[in-house]
């Protein structure tokens, strides 16, 4: 499984549904650095994961919820590292631990939701 596949896998493995991988570059008419797909897990988040050609992993999460990540950082049990949390938006640098991050984020996500 090729790491476009284990990242989809990952997603779909929270409830997730993938879109398709797309070709990034800086502007039009450079060469593409990367690729991302978009994905959204019901109605707690939607967001990208973008790989790098280096193979460096970013993950983008943006919470339906109304709050602002970067005063929940403290609570944040995750291992990938935070790379920034401004608003809505979480930006992570991952390594093999997507799934377990997504997981975590989607728990954390339903726990803020009222029963």
């Amino acid at each position: 499984m090729n790491m476009e596949e284990r990242i989809s896998s990952s997603i779909k493995s929270v409830g997730g549904e993938v879109g398709e991988w797309v070709q990034v570059s800086e502007r039009p008419g450079r060469e593409p650095f990367g690729r991302e797909v978009e994905f959204r897990v019901g109605n707690l988040m939607w967001g990208k994961v973008h790989v790098r050609k280096e193979g460096d992993i970013y993950l983008l999460v943006i919470s339906n919820k109304v709050f602002n990540w970067k005063d929940r950082v403290k609570d944040l049990k995750l291992k990938g590292e935070i790379v920034d949390a401004v608003g809505g938006m979480l930006w992570l640098k991952e390594g093999q631990e997507l799934e377990e991050d997504l997981k975590w984020i989607k728990g954390y996500l339903e726990s803020l939701s009222p029963k």
